[in-house]
């Protein structure tokens, strides 16, 4: 059995639901990379399941993808954990540093 989960809120396609589906694509090159999706008429059990399907159960949560997928910033998922570095730790790494490998020099 193969469920169908909305890309964008995570809600499982139930079997009467009206769905969205699109193919999403993603080329990158060297100096560039291009994005696209092409949204089909109906949603078919066929290309439900190619690799590159993307599924939607509101036009919503297809315009909530379709904004981050071409966005600027990517997407954060779970929690941000920030950590600071002091300047002291720095100093203190390459000062064991250094006297190792004046050790090994002697």
């Amino acid at each position: 059995m193969i469920r169908f989960l909305c890309e964008s809120c995570g809600d499982a396609k139930r079997e009467n639901d009206v769905w969205l589906l699109g193919l999403a694509a993603e080329s990158l090159g060297i100096t560039a990379a291009r994005r696209e999706i092409n949204v089909l008429p109906v949603w078919d059990r066929a290309n439900a399941t190619l690799p590159l399907a993307v599924h939607f159960c509101s036009v919503s949560c297809k315009d909530s993808y379709i904004a981050q997928l071409f966005s600027d910033v990517p997407p954060v998922r779970g929690r941000i954990q920030k950590s600071v570095v002091t300047n002291t730790s720095t100093k203190k790494r390459l000062s064991s540093k250094k006297r190792r490998s004046t050790r090994r020099a002697a």
